[in-house]
């Protein structure tokens, strides 16, 4: 994994798409300078791909494990059950 990202100017996207996709697919992300300072950040699908099915698999791990100690405290008494959320809603 490159730790120094490859940088093109905007001009250089402009001027050359052709040559910057090709940047993009050998080195999987390359950033966008405008004015010498980064403007975007291009990154190749498959890299996004796996960055988008990572983040997935996080918010499920989160979601599940939000689940699991909802459960672990209703079995110990921390939560109660209710069908009716006025009593949440009122104004003290």
């Amino acid at each position: 994994m490159n730790t120094i990202p490859v940088m093109v100017s905007t001009s250089d996207l402009q001027r050359s798409t052709a040559r910057v996709m090709k940047l993009v697919s050998n080195n999987g992300q390359i950033l966008v300078l405008n004015n010498n300072k980064p403007k975007v950040a291009m990154i190749d699908v498959d890299k996004y791909q796996a960055m988008v099915n990572r983040i997935q698999a996080l918010e499920e791990q989160s979601v599940l494990e939000a689940i699991r100690i909802g459960e672990l405290e209703f079995k110990a008494g921390k939560l109660k059950a209710t069908t009716d959320f006025s009593e949440f809603l009122k104004n003290d």
